[in-house]
C-alpha cells in the first residue's frame, strides 16, 4: 500500500530534478540511460518477442521521462568534461529516485473526507489520473510508421519545404536513417571492443557531424546541413518555459542538439522520427499566409490515407469518400469516409486538430474541450451520419453529384472517429470523455488514429478479419481497458479477445503487444523475424477449416460473412474438434462414397453449425443441406443456422447456406424433426475422438461452455460436473 506520508510534492521534486540535471557533466548521465532504456540488448540470438519485452521492463526510464530530463539538462549550461564512473553511478542512482517519486506526485494524496464533503471535485482526482495516464502512456506509435507517415501526410507541403527549407521531405528520411545506423554501428563497436555493457563513456555513440552523415546518404553535404538544421537546436533554445512536467519541451520538437561547432547529438532514435511527423507544424505555423492553407492539407491527408489504406482491404469499390446524405431536398450530413461491405457499413468521420499545450498537461477541462473538438464532434456527425443510413428515404451522393447506390440495408453500422495526430492514451481520454449512444444496428463508436488504421489494413488485411475486429472491439465497449488500442488489437491477434470467467472490466498491460511489433517490424523494416503475430492469424493455417475461411474471407455475401464470423468465434478446441471431424468424414467417403455429416449446434448463442461431405450434384446437394439445416435450427430453438457443404475428394469448400429467423413453434415442423436422430444420442466418443458411424452423426457442442452452466448434453446437470472432461 502507498504510504501517502511519503508522496511529496511535485514541484518540489521538479526543481529538485532540475537542480541535478544542470550537475556538471550530467549530458553523461542521459547518454548511459539512453543507451540502458531505448535500445533492445541481444546477445546475437536475433529479434524474439521475449527480447523485444525488455522494452516494458519497470526498471528502465519511459521515453517521457527521458526527454524531461534532457529538457531539463538543456535549461543550464551543459560541460562536455569528463565524470568519473562513481559520479555517474550517483548522479543516476539519484535521477532514478526523483523519477520515481515524481511518479508517486502524479498520483497525489487522496483525503477521502475532503472528496466526500465535496471540497474535491471529480473533475480535479479525473485530472490527476488523465496526467498520470497521459505521462506514462508509452509509444502507441511505432517509429518506422511515423517515417512512413510523414512522406504522405507533407506531400502537398513539398513545395512550400522546398523552397522555405531547402530539401526535399522525402530526403528527411534517408539522414535519420543515416543517424540511426551510425548511432547503431558505433554502440555495436564499442560493445564489443569493451567487451561489455558497462563502459566509461557512453556519448560518443549518440555523437555525429555532417560528413558521417553525408558518407552514409549520399547526399551532399551542404544540403544534409540543412535538413540537420530543420530539426535542431541550440542547448538553451527554447526552454526558458520548461518549468514543470507538463509544460512543452521544445527538445521533443527539435530534439537533435547542436554541442559544439559541426557536432550534434540524438539521444533518442524514436524522437528524431516523430520529429519528422510532428515538428513541421510548427515551420508552417510561423508562416501566417501558409498556416490555414497547411492545416486544411492535413485534413485532408486524414482522410485520403484512411480511404486509401481501407480500400487495400475492401477494394475501392467499397470504399467511398466525401458522401453527402440528402433527406428530401436538404442536405443532411456528410460522411467523408465511407466503407459498404454485405451489410456492414464503416461510417468514419476524420479530424486534424491537434492537442493543446494546457491539454497535453493534463489539464481535465482543457482535454474536455480539445477532446470535444477533435473527437466528440467527429463522433456526433458519424452517429448522425448513422442514423440517417438508417432512415428509409435518404439519398446519398458522391462529390460530383451522382447518386450513390446501395445494394443492400445494414444490419450493423459501425461509427469510427480518426484523428491524424498521435494523442497520448487516446483510449483513456475516448473512456473518459466521448458521450456517445449504441442500439442494435449502431455500434459503440471506435476511436482511433491514422496509426491504428495503418496497422488494422496492415495485420487485418481481409474484410473478414478486419469486420470480425471492428464487431468484437465494439461489442466490449468501456469493459477493456488499455493505454493504446494498439495493445487491444494485439490482445485479439494472440487470443480472440476471449477472457476466461467473462470479467466485467479488462485491464490489459502494454507488454501483451510484443508479438505485433515484432511482425510490423519484418514488414516494414525488413528483420528476419515472423510477419505474422500467433493466434488468430495462424491457428487455422494447414486446416480445413482454414481452407473454408480462405475461401470466403473476402466475400460480401452476407450469408458467408456470418459463417466466418461464426468460425472467427470458436476456441481453439472447438475447432480442432470440426477439423477432424472433417478428416474423419473425408476418410469414411472415400471407403464408402456415401453422404457423411456433422452438426454443431452453440444453444446459448441460438445458432449452429451443419456440415455435409459428399460429392452430390450441386441441386441435390443444395436441397439436402437446406432440408437438414432447417431441421436442425427449429429441433434446438436457434435463430440462425450456417450450412457448409465440403468436397471429400477436393478437399475444399462446395458452397455455404444461411439460415436467419425467428424461432416459431409448428406442427408441421415438431413432426418433420421427429425423426432426427438426437444430438446428445448420436454423439459417440471413444478415446477421446469423436466415432462416426456412416450414418448421419453429430457433435452436440462446439462453442466454449462456461463451467457452472447447464450441459449441453440435455442432462440438465451444471456442465463442470456431467461432461466436462470428456471432450
Amino acid at each position: 500500500m502507498l504510504d501517502e506520508s511519503k508522496i511529496r510534492e511535485e514541484k518540489e521534486i521538479f526543481t529538485e530534478l532540475e537542480n541535478l540535471c544542470s550537475s556538471p557533466g550530467y549530458i553523461y548521465v542521459i547518454a548511459f540511460f539512453c543507451f540502458k532504456d531505448t535500445f533492445i540488448h541481444t546477445a546475437g540470438e536475433g529479434l524474439t518477442a521475449e527480447t523485444l519485452s525488455q522494452q516494458f521492463d519497470k526498471s528502465r526510464l519511459s521515453r517521457t521521462e527521458l526527454s524531461s530530463i534532457i529538457g531539463l539538462m538543456c535549461k543550464g549550461e551543459v560541460s562536455l568534461e569528463p565524470i568519473s564512473r562513481e559520479e555517474l553511478e550517483s548522479l543516476a542512482s539519484k535521477t532514478w529516485h526523483l523519477l520515481e517519486d515524481l511518479h508517486r506526485s502524479f498520483l497525489g494524496p487522496v483525503d477521502l473526507k475532503a472528496f466526500l464533503s465535496g471540497q474535491v471535485s471529480a473533475e480535479s482526482s479525473k485530472s490527476h489520473f488523465m496526467r498520470e495516464a497521459i505521462f506514462y502512456a508509452g509509444e502507441g506509435v511505432y517509429k518506422h510508421q511515423y517515417r512512413d507517415l510523414a512522406k504522405l501526410r507533407y506531400r502537398r507541403d513539398a513545395q512550400w519545404i522546398l523552397e522555405n527549407k531547402g530539401f526535399h521531405f522525402d530526403d528527411v528520411g534517408k539522414v535519420f536513417g543515416a543517424i540511426e545506423s551510425l548511432q547503431l554501428s558505433k554502440i555495436n563497436k564499442m560493445v564489443n571492443e569493451s567487451r561489455s555493457l558497462i563502459l566509461d563513456n557512453y556519448l560518443p555513440m549518440f555523437q555525429f557531424n555532417i560528413m558521417e552523415l553525408t558518407a552514409l546518404c549520399g547526399l551532399e553535404s551542404e544540403y544534409v546541413a540543412l535538413i540537420i538544421e530543420a530539426f535542431s537546436s541550440e542547448i538553451n533554445e527554447g526552454m526558458d518555459g520548461f518549468n514543470s512536467v507538463d509544460d512543452f519541451n521544445y527538445k521533443n520538437a527539435f530534439p537533435i542538439l547542436k554541442l559544439e561547432e559541426d557536432s550534434y547529438v540524438s539521444f533518442q532514435g524514436y524522437s528524431i522520427w516523430e520529429s519528422q511527423y510532428e515538428s513541421p507544424f510548427f515551420w508552417f505555423n510561423s508562416d501566417k499566409r501558409y498556416r490555414s492553407l497547411a492545416s486544411k492539407n492535413r485534413g485532408a491527408f486524414t482522410e485520403d490515407f484512411t480511404a486509401e489504406r481501407l480500400s487495400e482491404v475492401f477494394t475501392e469499390n467499397n470504399v467511398y469518400t466525401n458522401i453527402d446524405i440528402f433527406d428530401g431536398k436538404n442536405k443532411a450530413a456528410e460522411i467523408d469516409v465511407f466503407v459498404v461491405f454485405g451489410n456492414a457499413a464503416i461510417v468514419i468521420q476524420a479530424k486534424s486538430k491537434k492537442l493543446t499545450i494546457d491539454a497535453r498537461k493534463g489539464n481535465s477541462l482543457q482535454l474536455k474541450e480539445d477532446f470535444k473538438k477533435a473527437v466528440q464532434d467527429a463522433y456526433d456527425q458519424a452517429y448522425l451520419c448513422s442514423t440517417l443510413l438508417d432512415k428509409e428515404g435518404v439519398v446519398l451522393k458522391n462529390t460530383d453529384g451522382d447518386m450513390v447506390h446501395l445494394r443492400n440495408k445494414f444490419d450493423a453500422i459501425y461509427p469510427i472517429c480518426v484523428v491524424s495526430d498521435y494523442y497520448p492514451a487516446l483510449a483513456v481520454q475516448a473512456r473518459n470523455f466521448l458521450k456517445y449512444k449504441a442500439s442494435g444496428k449502431i455500434k459503440v463508436p471506435y476511436v482511433m488514429d491514422v496509426f491504428l488504421v495503418d496497422l488494422l489494413a496492415e495485420i487485418l488485411d481481409t474484410p473478414l478479419f478486419f469486420l470480425d475486429y471492428i464487431r468484437k472491439r465494439a461489442s466490449f465497449g468501456e469493459s477493456i481497458l488499455s493505454n493504446h488500442e494498439l495493445v487491444i488489437l494485439s490482445t485479439y491477434l494472440k487470443q480472440n479477445l476471449h477472457f476466461d470467467d467473462n470479467p466485467d472490466l479488462v485491464v490489459l498491460e502494454d507488454n501483451i503487444s510484443s508479438d505485433l511489433e515484432l511482425a510490423m517490424l519484418a514488414r516494414r523494416e525488413g528483420e528476419d523475424c515472423p510477419s505474422t503475430p500467433p493466434g488468430m492469424l495462424t491457428i487455422h493455417q494447414g486446416t480445413h477449416i482454414g481452407s473454408i475461411i480462405d475461401d470466403i474471407k473476402c466475400s460480401e455475401e452476407f450469408g458467408l460473412l456470418n459463417l466466418g464470423y461464426h468460425f472467427l468465434s470458436l476456441g481453439g478446441e472447438s475447432i480442432g474438434a470440426l477439423n477432424d471431424a472433417i478428416e474423419k468424414m473425408i476418410r469414411l467417403y472415400e471407403k464408402d462414397k456415401r453422404h457423411h455429416d456433422i452438426t454443431a449446434p452453440s444453444v446459448e448463442q441460438k445458432t449452429g453449425l451443419t456440415i455435409h461431405c459428399n460429392e452430390d450434384p450441386l441441386d441435390l446437394a443444395y436441397k439436402k443441406l437446406i432440408t437438414h439445416c432447417e431441421k436442425r435450427k427449429y429441433s434446438v430453438a436457434a435463430e440462425t443456422w450456417h450450412g457448409v457443404s465440403f468436397s471429400p475428394l477436393r478437399r475444399r469448400f462446395r458452397f455455404a447456406t444461411y439460415h436467419a429467423s425467428p424461432h416459431q413453434q409448428s406442427a408441421e415442423m415438431d413432426g418433420l424433426v421427429s425423426d432426427l436422430p438426437s444430438l446428445a444420442d448420436a454423439r459417440k466418443i471413444e478415446n477421446g475422438k469423436f466415432k462416426f458411424s456412416s450414418r448421419n452423426s453429430a457433435i452436440n457442442k462446439v462453442a466454449k461452455v462456461g463451467r457452472n452452466e447447464r450441459c449441453p448434453c440435455g442432462s440438465d446437470r451444471k456442465y463442470k460436473k456431467c461432461c466436462l472432461g470428456k471432450y
